[in-house]
């Protein structure tokens, strides 16, 4: 018998061994806890206030660029259950503009929140009028699922 001729069974031997017993199966199928990941589970609001108005400030100096502002939601919650996203929308269509804010809520979420948009940027020469509709919006994102649980049509009014 020749030794050399069993070195690649032995070989191959040790890489199985090895690789059954460094963990499970691979090929077995294992139910998985979703209860913490994020876009999960849903949301019971009980109240939200909307604000009834935005703002396009032109910049200081004598920019051309315009700066939106919208102002805080409040959100009152009755019931989180998982870890679902809120999210803030605006959209002003005369604009062709749209911009949101995503929350993420989980166990740890107070019973009352502020949720907010960041101030944004708008190019120059975009703002013609003196004043544009637009819709605000809160958003209940779990899983594949999306609802609307607030909107609002606002005035968005422009400091020059």
């Amino acid at each position: 018998m020749d030794f050399g001729s069993y070195v690649p069974y032995l070989a191959a031997a040790i890489i199985l061994v090895g690789t059954l017993a460094s963990g499970p199966l691979p090929l077995a199928d294992q139910p998985t806890d979703r209860t913490n990941e994020i876009g999960t589970g849903s949301v019971t609001v009980g109240e939200i206030r909307l604000p009834a108005t935005a703002t396009l400030r032109q910049g200081q100096f004598g920019e051309d660029s315009y700066y939106l502002q919208v102002p805080a939601a409040s959100v009152r919650f009755e019931g989180v259950e998982g870890r679902p996203v809120l999210t803030y929308k605006l959209e002003i269509l005369d604009l062709g503009y749209s911009r949101e804010s995503a929350f993420f809520l989980g166990p740890d979420t107070s019973e009352r929140t502020q949720i907010s948009m960041e101030r944004d940027e708008l190019a120059p020469g975009t703002v013609q009028n003196d004043s544009y509709a637009g819709v605000l919006r809160v958003i209940e994102r779990a899983g594949e699922e999306s609802r609307v649980v607030a909107e609002r049509n606002v005035t968005v009014q422009v400091r020059r």
